[in-house]
């Protein structure tokens, strides 16, 4: 059996840290990052920084599982605004079916793209994924 691994805390500000990987004690990124209710308001600044700190976080073929409550930015459900359009330029983004029970969450599947292929432009959108 594996060893348990300890969990930690640590405060990390989106944006502001030179090297997140670092200020969260990780050697390398992780396969996995969730972020829940963080895309809301109207701030574009702070959508920017969060981009910035997923980019810093992750590396080709990381997934970023978002789920998004009835709070999120507007076109944020349906993959679009402005946050989408900025994580555009490193993800690829898939949004998984809502499901009945929780109709006001959308869960969105980001996957890194490797660095020759990030670009400027709008979202690349796969179709829904389906679930298994």
């Amino acid at each position: 059996a594996a060893e348990p691994v300890p969990v930690r805390v640590r405060r990390l500000k989106w944006g502001e840290d030179a090297s997140p990987l670092e200020t969260l004690g990780l050697g390398r990124p992780p396969d996995v990052l969730l972020a829940v209710d963080v895309v809301y308001g109207r701030e574009e600044r702070v959508w920017s920084a969060l981009v910035e700190t997923l980019v810093a976080l992750s590396c080709e073929g990381t997934l970023v599982l978002m789920a998004h409550g009835n709070g999120a930015a507007p076109g944020v459900h349906s993959m679009g605004g402005r946050f989408y359009e900025m994580a555009a330029d490193h993800f690829e983004a898939a949004s998984l079916p809502a499901d009945a029970e929780h109709p006001g969450c959308q869960i969105h599947c980001l996957v890194r793209r490797p660095p020759a292929e990030s670009r400027r432009g709008s979202v690349r959108r796969t179709k829904r994924a389906r679930p298994h």
